[in-house]
This record gives structure tokens, sequence and C-alpha cells, in this order.
């Protein structure tokens, strides 16, 4: 089994060092740092800053900085070694000539200046990310930050809408209240559920007993927080990475996280009606009204029944949402290319009593806006990444099949573009294309790394 943590091979990232030069290995050792602290801030803030903005900001300024200080040099290293990124870099990039040069229903000049911006973004953060998936021990330390952050985020959002705020009711579905005040509790499920499936690999792979300690303690947290959003798109993500680690692991080696979250969700289903209980009474004692039933607060607080729930209920009108996305694709133009990743959403929502705005599904989006084309190439991508991330699970790496099929999972009826990184939920590179460009990378590192040993055998006198 190859060891997931390894230096990476050189050739691949850094050029070896002159050994007489002390400056130069100076010099890389702070860009490599630049580049983590980067990094980590990037996802810190999809758990705790205010909202996309500032987190932009952090991921601009601190990238031009670390392109400053011999960053530049390896931002394309990965376009050169990976056609995997090769080919989603295109996609991307096929979409936004597309959504400018053919027609866009609704695009004005702004739509058109925040698209290239959004979309380029999406672009330089994978670059980015494939630079980070170079750096040994880089998982552990992505893990970490993420992990200690999604605890920090759920703690205090748990503090406040449960206790301190003069509106707190106990076992309302938890919304994160770092972000945007109290962030949806779709988007705060799928944040921490990407959390808690990371920190259950740390604690299934950890070695030293303190830290076995920790990660099992977040990973339970972390758990119960997702738990606590109500979200079945989290759940069925939740599930599917564990589904994921089964069948490129087997039962054997996957027994003990599966069971952690099974203990987990029955725990939460025994404990439930205590929880709407004391809810339904502080809701009764803030609104005057003795009255009150679980029927009655439903929506906002956690069902006495979360498995019944989860079952019964509705499917949120999403069904009606993706048939009005249908039902716009008039023409045959509109089948192949699409209206455009930029079109306004008048196209569609129109047709509803409501605006939804966005289509809560990254396919259906790739489908409305790029066309069949968009939609295949967006398949054909994610099934390719898959792949690599199955093949390292073989290996040793399941955390990339694990997150990955997370990502794919949440995204097929939630989510907004997966060629944009400025969109509403805001989570979609998060959950989605984090985990398959750090798959790509190991990919081709371990490829590098066994093909080399090979080669010189090949080539050595006999």
């Amino acid at each position: 089994m190859l060891d997931p943590n390894s230096t990476p091979t050189a050739g691949l990232t850094w050029a070896p060092l002159d050994p007489v030069s002390g400056e130069i290995a100076a010099e890389r050792s702070t860009t490599r740092a630049l580049l983590l602290v980067n990094v980590c801030g990037f996802l810190m803030g999809y758990y705790a800053m205010p909202n996309h903005w500032f987190q932009m900001a952090w991921f601009i300024c601190m990238t031009v900085v670390w392109l400053l200080c011999g960053g530049m040099q390896q931002l394309f290293v990965g376009l050169s070694h990976d056609l995997w990124l090769r080919s989603v870099m295109g996609l991307v990039f096929a979409m936004i000539v597309r959504s400018t040069i053919f027609d866009s229903p609704g695009m004005g000049i702004r739509e058109l200046w925040v698209g290239w911006i959004s979309s380029g973004l999406l672009m330089i953060m994978m670059m980015v990310f494939w630079q980070v998936g170079t750096v040994g021990q880089a998982s552990r330390i992505l893990s970490t930050a993420i992990a200690a952050t999604a605890v920090v985020a759920a703690f205090g959002s748990m503090a406040f809408f449960y206790f301190l705020d003069e509106r707190a009711v106990f076992g309302q579905r938890l919304t994160n209240w770092f972000i945007y005040g109290g962030w949806n509790s779709v988007c705060t499920g799928m944040t921490f559920g990407f959390a808690a499936v990371w920190s259950i690999y740390r604690w299934h792979h950890a070695f030293k007993r303190l830290e076995k300690v920790c990660f099992l303690g977040v990973a339970i947290f972390l758990v119960w927080a997702t738990l606590l959003t109500m979200s079945r798109g989290a759940l069925m993500a939740l599930v599917a990475g564990h589904g994921a680690l089964i069948f490129s692991r087997g039962w054997r080696f996957s027994l003990r996280p599966v069971m952690l979250l099974l203990t987990c969700l029955g725990c939460f289903q025994l404990l439930a009606p205590q929880i709407t209980k004391l809810g339904v009474q502080d809701l009764s004692e803030r609104l005057g009204e003795p009255k009150l039933t679980e029927a009655m607060t439903s929506d906002g607080v956690v069902a006495s029944n979360p498995a019944k729930r989860l079952i019964t209920r509705g499917d949120t009108h999403r069904f009606s949402i993706y048939a009005a996305g249908f039902s716009s694709i008039t023409t045959s133009g509109d089948w192949l290319l699409g209206k455009g990743l930029w079109s306004s959403n008048d196209r569609w929502s129109c047709s509803l009593p409501w605006n939804p705005e966005h289509l809560h599904s990254v396919f259906v989006d790739a489908l409305v806006r790029g066309g069949i084309f968009a939609l295949v190439g967006l398949l054909g991508v994610l099934i390719w990444g898959l792949y690599r991330a199955w093949w390292l699970a073989q290996r040793g790496e399941e955390i990339w099949i694990m997150l990955a099929s997370f990502g794919v999972t949440g995204l097929v009826f939630d989510g907004d573009s997966a060629f944009s990184m400025l969109s509403t939920p805001r989570f979609e590179a998060l959950i989605l294309w984090v985990p398959l460009v750090l798959a790509s990378v190991r990919y081709m590192v371990l490829n590098h790394e066994q093909k080399a040993p090979a080669c010189a055998e090949m080539s050595s006198p006999h």
C-alpha cells in the first residue's frame, strides 16, 4: 500500500533543490506556506466567512501574493501534466465562450463581467488546488483546518440559535450563524457533512491515541450537527460517501466507519422526540401560545420521528422546478447549446408561483444552461474523476472517493452551477471540485512514482 501522505515526486511539483543554495530552499518553503495558508483560509471561508465576497477577497489577495512570491512558475503545472484537469478547464472555458458569443436571454453587461469573473475564479481555484495536492501532508493539513473550523461553526451556531439569541428555540433546524447570520439549513448540512466525512476518515486512519480520540469526537459532533439541519440531501450524501467506502474497500475494512454513522443515526432517532418536545416548549413560551403542536412547527423544529419525516416529506417542489427548467428548452439550439450560463432565471422561473433562485441540481442546470453537450461533458469528467478516486481507494486513499461521492450525490437534488464560483448556494466548488481535483493530482503523482522504477529497470543494462 502506498503512503497517502508521502512527498510527491519532484518532477511533477518542485524542481530539485540546489544543494548549495539555502536561499532557494527557503524561498520554496515560503511559497508552499503561502499556498497552504491561502487554500486553508479559502476552505475555512465556507464555514466562517460572512459571505462569498469575503472569501473571494481572501482567495484573490492571497493568490496574488503567492504568485508574486514564486507561485507563477507552479500555477500551470497541472495543465501541462494532467489531461483530466485540462478537460475540466476546457469544459468550463467552452461554457464561458458559448455564453459570451451566443445569445443568452436576459444577459446584460453586468452579468457578462460577473460571469467571466466567477468562472475564471473557478478555473484558477482548480489550478491552485492541483498544486496544493503536490505538497506532502496536504490532506492532513486541509482536513484539520476544515474539521476545526466546522466544529467551531457548529458549536457557535448551536449556542446562539439554541440558547443565546432572544428568539432561541432548542432543536430548531440548525443553520450556520457565521454565514449570512444563519445560512440555509441545506447548505449548512452539506458543508458540515463534508467536514464530517473527512473527520471520520482521519479517525479511521489515526495511529496516535490522542488523534484518534479527538477525531472520533469531532466526527460524532459533526454528524450530529448535520442531522440537526434535517437536510435530506446531506443525509443522502453521507450515506453515499460511506457506500463508496464499502464499494472500494469492502465490508471488513469499512465496518467501523459505517457502524459509527449507523450509531449516530440510531441515537438521533431515539433522542429526537425529546429534542422536539423541548423545541415546542421553547417556541410556545416565546410566542405565548400554549397549545402549539409538533405539526404546527414541523418546518422549524427537528421532527420527533426523523426517519418517518424523511420518507413522507414531499419533494419540496424540486420536480416542479425541474419541469419549469425543461419547459424553457424550446428549440433545437437550446437542447444542443442551452440558454447560456448567465441567462436570466426568468426564462424558466416565470412559470412558477415563487422564485426559487436556482435549479436545485447541477445536472439540470448543466442541461438548461449548456444543453446536451454541457451535460454529457460534465458527466464525462465526473465519471473520469470518480474512476481516479476509486483507483486511489484501491491503494489506500479512500478519502477522495468518499468526498467525491458525497459531493456528487448532494448535488443531484441541490446546488446551482458546476461551472461557477459565485453561485447562489455557494458550496458546489467545495464538495464537488475540491475532492476531484485533489484526487486527480494524487493519481498523477502515484502513477508517476509507480512507473519511475519500472522505467529505470527497463533502461538498466543486464
